[in-house]
């Protein structure tokens, strides 16, 4: 029996597949051989989806050859809440984090992405983010904090930029996602001021500039598109990712209602082939 792919040997040449470019309804045994087929070097996980597998076993033992058979490696574990209190983390993120390990022990996952919100100061939220990169640390894992307006109070890269720089942790950096740069300032400017190498993780789409529904939720899970078909100012951002020496796989995170509706391979296809475009690629 093959192994199974450590992903922390993935680099700024390998496409990730995340989980959010499909319904949850969708088996991740079936994303791994769409995502194979198209191309990726990779796919992530949603805790939700792995404490569903669990209540079959079975699926998580298919899942696990699937990625044997295919080369694939599982690269990013979304997502943890709940880490930035001054009183330490709650106890569901104490839970979550132990599915966390568990993912991350069995399959050699690279990387853990964390979202707010976070109580009382920045400080305080780096000394939570700190304290999570250190037991993440245990696991061989990352730790990406992805700022997203509106759902959380931190909303954009500069304030996700001063907890992860006063964390000061070689394994805790940011989660960059085109989607919530545009949504939050729209300032390519802001990817610059970035120290080099802190980007741990990327997620790429498009879509328009302005909001289809006033919902964020609605909206960032609803409407997205592949690259280069919306109005997104992907080049420009991509231009900046390289100028501050991001060394992260390339993640592709592309949901949206018609997405989700077509063919699981036309879906993964389509991702791919949009951002090589971008890349200069094809």
């Amino acid at each position: 029996m093959s192994d199974i792919k450590d992903a922390r040997d993935l680099g700024a040449d390998d496409f990730i597949w995340d989980y959010f470019c499909r319904s949850p309804e969708e088996s991740m045994t079936a994303r791994v051989f769409a995502a194979e087929k198209a191309g990726f070097d990779a796919i992530g996980i949603y805790l939700g989806a792995w404490n569903q597998m669990k209540t079959n076993p079975a699926e998580i033992e298919i899942f696990d050859q699937a990625l044997r058979d295919s080369g694939l490696g599982l690269a990013n574990i979304e997502t943890l809440r709940g880490w930035a209190s001054p009183n330490g983390p709650s106890e569901q993120c104490l839970a979550m984090e132990s599915s966390v390990w568990e993912i991350a022990d069995r399959f050699k996952c690279r990387y853990v992405q964390v979202i707010g919100d976070y109580t009382g100061t920045l400080e305080q939220a780096a000394e939570g983010f700190a304290s999570l990169c250190d037991r993440a640390a245990e696991h061989g894992l990352l730790v990406g904090l992805e700022p997203v307006p509106e759902m959380t109070n931190i909303e954009n890269l500069s304030t996700a930029s001063e907890i992860v720089e006063r964390a000061d942790r070689s394994n805790g950096g940011l989660c960059f996602d085109s989607w919530h740069l545009t949504r939050s300032t729209n300032e390519v400017s802001d990817i610059l001021k970035i120290p080099d190498g802190k980007i741990l993780a990327t997620q790429w789409n498009d879509g328009p500039a302005e909001k289809v529904y006033e919902d964020y939720y609605t909206d960032t899970l609803g409407t997205r598109v592949p690259p280069g078909e919306g109005q997104f100012l992907l080049t420009e951002m991509l231009d900046a990712i390289r100028a501050v020496n991001c060394q992260a796989p390339i993640g592709l995170e592309v949901p949206s209602k018609d997405l989700w509706a077509a063919p699981i391979e036309q879906a993964a296809e389509a991702s791919i082939k949009g951002m090589k475009r971008l890349m200069g690629l094809t």
